[in-house]
């Protein structure tokens, strides 16, 4: 995706509006009509961009204890497309998103990412567990495999809601989980810089 003028000119009006207290979709309605956005720069702002308040609140989270939790196929989903240059960016909180819309749920490479994720993590000496949505395919068939590895992997119902609930550090870049957790932190970031070089978002637009 090419990073227009416009498109920079568009999230400086959409970040206006969130910090005015404009409601996201108004306003992102709002600018994606005025700068004639095609549906990816739509999507990149709206994964991408918050307002003053919302980062002030996410950066007094963070904070990386030993005890970990990991929302398994988001970290594992927004690795594969940071790493095959799928439009992975670091958005204006800090944190690194993609715009794959969890297209790849279903790719063959999931397990393997959360092993190279798992020993990234045993590196930094830190206690994790990783939890899988049970209502993605296979990932019973994920998570008993990475449990033969010795590596604490659970399956839930409601992945989200099991993560956001826990009082340990979180790995995720969910908004809506980050918002709702105690505790944050961007192990994906962090794992990402050996690997990939990310535009971030708004100085690369």
């Amino acid at each position: 995706m090419i990073l227009k003028k416009e498109l920079k000119e568009a999230y400086i009006d959409y970040k206006y509006l969130l910090n005015r207290g404009y409601n996201r979709k108004p306003a992102l309605d709002l600018v994606t009509g005025r700068y004639s956005l095609s549906f990816k720069q739509r999507l990149l702002l709206y994964r991408c961009t918050h307002s003053d308040e919302e980062i002030k609140e996410i950066k007094e989270k963070i904070q990386l204890e030993k005890n970990v939790i990991i929302d398994g196929f988001n970290v594992a989903i927004t690795i594969l497309n940071a790493l095959d240059n799928d439009e992975a960016f670091i958005c204006d909180d800090g944190f690194v998103r993609d715009l794959g819309l969890g297209s790849k749920k279903g790719d063959s490479r999931i397990e393997d990412i959360l092993i190279l994720f798992s020993e990234f993590c045993y590196f930094l000496g830190l206690s994790f567990t990783l939890i899988l949505d049970s209502e993605i395919s296979h990932s019973g068939e994920i998570a008993s495999n990475l449990r033969k590895r010795g590596i604490n992997a659970n399956t839930v119902d409601k992945a989200d809601k099991t993560v956001m609930s826990s009082e340990s550090t979180i790995v995720s870049n969910d908004f809506v989980v980050m918002r709702n957790a105690s505790k944050i932190f961007d192990l994906i970031g962090l794992f990402l810089q050996g690997y990939a070089n990310l535009p971030r978002i708004p100085e690369d637009l």
